[in-house]
């Protein structure tokens, strides 16, 4: 037979024990066939476990977050043309803007497409692999444009995740840039 322990209305333990051989500190618990641990116990009647809404929460902002990083990994547009934006595309657009800035720095001029210092124009590949040629206050902007793509998924994110409650279409594309 199972006895259950109960503390405040709630299902805190279940125990098996011989009927014929009942622990006398458990003899006033009662028997719990349907109890689950969590369950309330009211009246002689258990009732299910309820959920945590705490957890069930910290799993939503766990999607949430999800969300914001497949949003913010993909492509993004940037004067017209479509470009890659994953986490390695994100690392090489950042270090060319770098590089652009310090071009810029030196004195490249607009519209100069060898500020880089190689022997070609400078190029990036969009997502459907044409070359766009960008001198380096366009690569610079690209980056400025890379990072504000990233960070405004990033407050948009944060934003639900501050929301209570959190909105049950929080995927829906009116919460995201």
């Amino acid at each position: 037979m199972k006895l259950a322990e109960i503390t405040n209305g709630i299902v805190t333990n279940i125990i098996k024990v011989d009927p014929d051989n009942m622990p006398e500190w458990a003899k006033s618990w009662p028997v719990a066939n349907n109890a689950k641990i969590g369950g309330t116990y009211q009246d002689g009647f258990f009732g299910d476990p309820q959920p945590d809404p705490g957890a069930e929460r910290a799993a939503t902002v766990q999607a949430i977050m999800e969300e914001r990083d497949r949003r913010m990994r993909g492509v993004f547009m940037f004067q017209d043309n479509t470009f890659d934006i994953d986490q390695g595309s994100l690392q090489r657009i950042t270090g060319a803007a770098t590089l652009a800035g310090f071009a810029m720095g030196a004195g490249a001029p607009a519209g100069f497409l060898r500020w880089h210092g190689g022997d070609v124009d400078f190029g990036w590949i969009t997502a459907d692999n044409q070359i766009v040629t960008m001198d380096a206050q366009t690569v610079f902007a690209f980056g400025q444009a890379a990072a504000n793509h990233e960070s405004r998924h990033i407050f948009a994110a944060r934003a639900l995740k501050d929301m209570d409650p959190i909105p049950d279409d929080w995927a829906d594309d009116k919460w995201w840039p």
